[in-house]
């Protein structure tokens, strides 16, 4: 387990931990038929838009470099998303691709729960945003 004054981004192994958590998430929101709904919410072709503004984001978010906001400025989620009808369905749909690519990426299981209980913390307040 790692040391509670290390960042959540050093501790996930840095750029290429968040690269490979990242990647294992899309790949499951492709491919697994019980995020079907989620999945919806994208237009077709737009996941590799996802994935790299998800990439940086999480970069700055879990205290790496703040790569998303140099590009795109404040990440503002709430606003962000206020235009999306975000459900409680739809916040478990995405929880459950996040907590099975933490399954695949990290192998701390504290840091899995710690990750996990930040990624739910995040989705539970986006949820009716609009």
């Amino acid at each position: 387990m790692q040391d509670r004054t290390t960042t959540l981004y050093s501790a996930i192994g840095g750029e290429e931990g968040v690269r490979r958590l990242v990647r294992a998430s899309v790949r499951i929101l492709r491919e697994d038929p019980s995020v079907e709904h989620l999945r919806a919410l994208y237009k077709p072709g737009r996941l590799e838009g996802y994935e790299c503004r998800l990439q940086e984001f999480l970069s700055g978010w879990l205290g790496g470099p703040a790569v998303y906001h140099e590009r795109h400025g404040l990440p503002m989620l709430r606003e962000r998303h206020r235009s999306l009808p975000i459900s409680e369905e739809l916040m478990r749909e995405w929880i459950r691709v996040m907590r099975t690519a933490l399954a695949e990426t990290v192998p701390d299981a504290a840091l899995r729960l710690r990750l996990e209980g930040a990624f739910t913390r995040m989705a539970e307040s986006l949820v009716n945003v609009h």
